[in-house]
């Protein structure tokens, strides 16, 4: 569970494209003796270069039209252009991928298109649409539906997969109950994870609670003078008004606990108050400012602080304390599950 300490005061996409196309298995002697796959020694020439410049001229994961590549290779004969794409594809070192009506291409390193060239056919198709569904996972039925294979043949692949390490099963916030498989070496989606607010897969609430009222407090130190910086403004009492003149050198003086003037603009923003809650060590877990303001809907929604500056900036409400009795309409706890910025 998340840690929060005590306050002293009263911070991956999915794929784009789907698989289009699996590659034929290698030849069978492509196989060394060590069981390592020099895919590359199976290329011509001309192959090797074509995944070479894919490889080097472009950031990891980068996606070619056949225009980039033409241009890549100085190759303007498309046939012989697709021959050389061709002999990637059967070695795994290139892949299809599909996006709107284009096809296009997208290097593969050649530990991936070993592990893949040393799958069945079927685990191969499978792997590849657990690894288009990136960091969000696929679910066990759509990978099913999607390779068309008997519920059996699918549930082999998955344990052969994840054997191997190659894939591993992963918990949904949003449907716990099912069966969610993604690459091994990526981490799920906040969409997947709930982010800081879950642990194992449920919502953390006492982690919640600490952390809205230690932000609480801060914005509450921020919103009203303290006894130093209050002006002085004398108010004559109710009972010497009554008897103002017989009484004039009786008269007390009252003094109000007043707000800051109407004028004023230095409250807190979301900048500052995630600034306050990752430079303070009172959790360390690492929030983002749009976790921060997850937090501050819920205190606004409770009617404990509000919104000034056209919402730029945060002011508490003047009566509100971070230990009120909720309402049954909106407790704390309610506007985490009702309101819902943390699922």
């Amino acid at each position: 569970m998340p840690s929060v300490k005590a306050s002293k005061a009263s911070g991956s996409v999915r794929a784009a494209s789907q698989p289009y196309t699996m590659p034929p298995s290698p030849p069978a002697s492509s196989a060394s003796s060590s069981g390592s796959l020099h895919l590359l020694e199976n290329l011509s020439r001309p192959a090797q270069t074509l995944y070479n410049k894919m490889m080097s001229s472009m950031p990891e994961g980068h996606i070619y039209t056949q225009t980039d590549l033409t241009d890549l290779v100085g190759i303007s004969d498309p046939l012989k252009l697709m021959g050389l794409i061709q002999e990637n594809m059967n070695m795994g070192l290139v892949r299809m991928l599909r996006q709107g009506d284009d096809l296009c291409y997208q290097a593969t390193k050649k530990e991936d298109a070993e592990k893949i060239q040393s799958m069945t056919k079927d685990e191969a198709m499978v792997y590849s649409y657990i690894e288009a569904s990136g960091t969000e996972g696929i679910w066990t039925k759509t990978i099913k539906a999607k390779t068309n294979l008997h519920q059996s043949v699918v549930q082999r692949c998955l344990k052969s997969l994840e054997s191997k390490r190659y894939i591993k099963n992963i918990k949904s916030v949003k449907y716990p109950t099912r069966k969610i498989y993604m690459l091994a070496s990526l981490q799920p989606s906040i969409d997947v994870t709930g982010g800081p607010w879950f642990t194992d897969s449920e919502l953390d609430t006492e982690f919640i609670s600490s952390l809205l009222s230690i932000v609480f407090r801060y914005i509450m130190s921020e919103s009203f003078p303290s006894e130093d910086d209050k002006p002085i403004v004398p108010i004559m009492s109710k009972k010497n008004n009554r008897n103002s003149a017989k009484n004039k050198k009786r008269e007390e003086i009252v003094y109000d606990q007043l707000s800051y003037p109407a004028n004023y603009d230095a409250y807190p923003s979301i900048a500052q108050i995630h600034e306050f809650v990752q430079t303070s060590g009172i959790t360390t877990v690492d929030l983002a400012q749009s976790d921060i303001k997850a937090l501050l809907d819920v205190l606004v929604y409770d009617g404990k602080i509000e919104t000034i500056d056209h919402g730029m900036t945060y002011k508490a409400i003047l009566g509100s304390t971070v230990d009120d009795q909720p309402s049954a309409e909106a407790s704390e706890f309610d506007s985490i599950w009702s309101y819902g910025p943390f699922l």
